[in-house]
């Protein structure tokens, strides 16, 4: 078994010590360790260990598994993208300078990303970056709801520790089976919170997969919708029914400002309960580990889409755990990113879509077939990476499905426990940016903006 990954969160045990207003020896004390070691824990010179987030959470209520999410590689991945604008190229900023930005001033790095969002907005000159007024969800002087939503996810590495209870214990108190999710959901529905489960012809549904009246206790389901929509409904379903009170606290402590932020982000937790009722978490994430992450056998076993099973492999950050930490993207023809998960080293471009070099994300022009492909960005770390083009919607005569391209990555230091990176090893990677405006490579023909050098 792989070693657990030591745990460096010294920025969020400082703040968390200033917050509750205490010293250093005063938290120490409460903590059983000395001021000394408190202090080298802080300043990222000793991982934390399992002991003291025990003793944290008894002294100071914190939820220890969230606690323990290290958040400081997406922080420094949105600074770096941030600082990588041609404004500030005479700053002469390194690498190393982001990581002790994040790690030692957090709140400041916070801010500098703030005011850059809102000057973003603002200044519809910038490349990449289109007119605030006519992007729809953008609001002047604010990220978008969605860059707020897609930031606060992986700033938990899209993992919930309270709704994988909650599903787990759905599934032993309603005696979920595996292999009948949607009719034991069904009987869950109708036996705990008086719901029944119709279906109506396409013709009424229109483009609708699936409606919840909430008045008439009523799931109704267009009769194309497929298998894998409707057991993901009825996950939705039961979410909405009897976790709203606890996923809205969620929310809430998210510290999320912005109103549609919030719609959005419990649609997405209901979302994630769902999944995770879909693919149980110990499950799942044995078999994946036993499938080497073979895509086509999860959709088969847990009766999933691509993209669910994409979307799950995120999720599998528990604490001290072996799961590969993968990435994800999910994005249309015109390239505008709806969904994203930076992770592993992989940071994904909020500002100016991505890397026309990047072979997979030309996915969408062959449909149903998977793309494969090893790169390499800049800064020499090297990537695997799993595209497929999938359709959205339901299906209607006269009417064309939305194409979307959905991508799977990891640090090519995984390739061992991934499936299709058989054969890649002797295969030098394709050179990649993480898009033009970010990337220093000057000799790339796919250029559309001058190389960066604003870090080194």
């Amino acid at each position: 078994m792989a070693a657990e990954r030591k745990l460096f969160i010294g920025h969020k045990l400082r703040r968390l010590r200033r917050e509750e207003g205490v010293t250093q020896a005063q938290m120490a004390h409460d903590l059983g360790i000395s001021a000394a070691y408190l202090n080298l824990i802080e300043h990222n010179q000793r991982p934390i260990t399992v002991n003291v987030l025990l003793r944290l959470g008894d002294a100071f209520g914190v939820n220890i598994q969230e606690f323990a999410l290290d958040d400081s590689e997406a922080q420094s991945g949105r600074l770096r993208e941030v600082l990588s604008d041609p404004l500030f190229a005479e700053l002469d900023l390194t690498r190393q300078d982001l990581r002790e930005a994040v790690e030692r001033v957090p709140m400041v790095a916070d801010a500098l990303q703030l005011l850059y969002a809102r000057f973003q907005a603002g200044n519809p000159g910038n490349p990449g970056q289109p007119d605030a007024a006519t992007v729809p969800g953008t609001l002047l002087g604010r990220p978008s709801e969605v860059d707020e939503l897609l930031d606060a996810l992986e700033d938990r590495h899209n993992h919930f520790p309270q709704l994988e209870t909650a599903a787990e214990a759905l599934s032993n108190d309603a005696g979920l089976r595996q292999s009948h999710l949607e009719a034991d959901l069904s009987r869950h529905l109708a036996e705990a919170h008086g719901h029944v489960v119709r279906t109506m012809p396409a013709r009424v549904m229109e483009t609708a997969a699936f409606r919840h009246d909430l008045h008439g206790k009523r799931l109704i389901f267009n009769e194309l919708a497929p298998p894998e929509s409707r057991v993901f409904a009825l996950g939705l379903t039961v979410a909405e029914l009897s976790l709203r009170d606890e996923m809205l606290a969620l929310v809430e402590a998210m510290g999320i400002r912005q109103p549609s932020s919030a719609a959005m982000m419990l649609t997405a937790l209901k979302s994630y309960f769902a999944a995770a009722v879909m693919m149980p978490y110990a499950r799942f994430s044995e078999a994946a580990l036993e499938t080497r992450h073979d895509l086509d056998i999860l959709q088969a076993r847990f009766g999933a889409s691509f993209e669910q099973v994409v979307h799950r492999l995120t999720s599998l950050q528990r604490p001290g755990t072996r799961a590969v930490p993968f990435f994800m993207l999910r994005m249309d023809a015109a390239g505008n990113v709806s969904k994203r998960f930076s992770a592993g080293g992989f940071s994904i471009s909020r500002y100016g879509g991505t890397c026309p070099a990047w072979s997979v994300v030309n996915a969408g022009q062959h449909p149903g077939n998977l793309g494969v492909d090893k790169v390499q960005l800049p800064d020499g770390g090297t990537f695997l990476s799993v595209a497929k083009s999938i359709r959205k919607g339901v299906p209607q005569a006269g009417r064309s499905q939305r194409r979307l391209t959905v991508v799977l990555g990891c640090s090519y230091e995984f390739a061992e426990q991934v499936v299709y990176a058989d054969g890649l090893d002797a295969q030098e990677p394709g050179h990649i940016g993480t898009n033009c405006r970010l990337c220093p490579r000057p000799r790339c023909e796919h250029r559309a903006f001058p190389a960066s050098t604003a870090i080194r």
